[in-house]
């Protein structure tokens, strides 16, 4: 609120409009703009106040404080890209195992796609084998029914049925042997993919013990990054106490403007405005407000 506005609001007191609370609204609102203003003009001017010997202790603390800051943000960016750079080094470890575990997995597919073939061809041995113990028996029973029947003439049906009875029992003992021959060979398929399961679990195991240190490291140097990041946030914290102090500063001597602080308030000329137009405002709104509250 400026002069003219005073003025006005001064006008509508007297017919009646009051508006005690809209005024000290206006009060409570402005002083934390007057606060905030104050405080960027602290953060804005304090470099230049190293010639202000009132505020020098202040100066000299921010300016230690900012040092710091610089001296840790150049510590943790250093930190960072050597993080960075271990971690791409980790990520080409990890990829080169992948890819060698890739490999092996690949061979393993291989290995058991050997085996399952194995093991359809025992299953087609075997539906052949039972057909061929199916018709040994049913040729058994036959051989035994003629032998009965002696004198009928039925000798050449005798010895043919004993020779394709011989024949099944050959076919027999070779379908027995090619299951036996099939099956080792298929638990040695079965053993060599099971190996390389161990050969996968090593490559892993081999990975993590050649990356223990470089992961170790990265973990440390994190932490660092982390408790440079609080340091960094502290010595804020300090520096904008110190900064609105100066702001303050400025701004209680702005109606005096003493000849050290003019070049600062010239320079932050439209922040020093705004403080003295705040203040003013926050002046009529409390005169305002306490004239409707009689």
């Amino acid at each position: 609120m400026n002069a003219f506005g005073f003025f006005i609001a001064r006008i509508a007191w007297q017919v009646g409009v009051r508006r005690e609370r809209f005024r000290w609204n206006a009060v409570t609102r402005e002083t934390q703009m007057l606060a905030e203003t104050q405080d960027m003009l602290g953060r804005l001017a304090w470099p230049s106040m190293g010639s202000v010997e009132m505020m020098s202790g202040e100066y000299w603390q921010l300016r230690d404080f900012h040092d710091q800051q610089d001296e840790l943000r150049a510590t943790s960016e250093r930190l960072t890209r050597e993080n960075e750079e271990e971690q791409e080094r980790l990520y080409l470890l990890e990829d080169a195992v992948e890819d060698e575990i890739d490999v092996l997995r690949k061979r393993k597919q291989t290995m058991m796609a050997k085996a399952t073939g194995i093991n359809e061809e025992v299953e087609s041995i075997k539906i052949h084998d039972a057909e061929t113990r199916r018709r040994f028996g049913s040729l058994k029973s036959k051989l035994d029914v003629l032998k009965k029947q002696s004198g009928e003439g039925y000798e050449p049906e005798i010895e043919r049925t004993r020779t394709v009875l011989a024949e099944l029992k050959d076919v027999h003992s070779r379908d027995l042997e090619q299951i036996t021959r099939l099956e080792n060979e298929m638990k040695s398929v079965e053993e060599e993919a099971l190996a390389v399961d161990g050969e996968i679990y090593d490559c892993r195991a081999r990975f993590k013990a050649d990356t223990a240190e470089l992961v170790a490291e990265i973990g440390r140097r994190s932490k660092q990054i982390a408790e440079i990041s609080a340091k960094i946030g502290s010595l804020e914290t300090h520096k904008n106490e110190l900064a609105f102090q100066m702001g303050q500063f400025l701004s209680s001597h702005i109606d005096e403007n003493p000849e050290a602080l003019r070049p600062i308030m010239k320079r932050f000329g439209p922040l020093v405005d705004r403080i003295q137009y705040l203040r003013r405002s926050i002046h009529f709104n409390q005169r305002l407000a306490r004239r409707s509250g009689r």
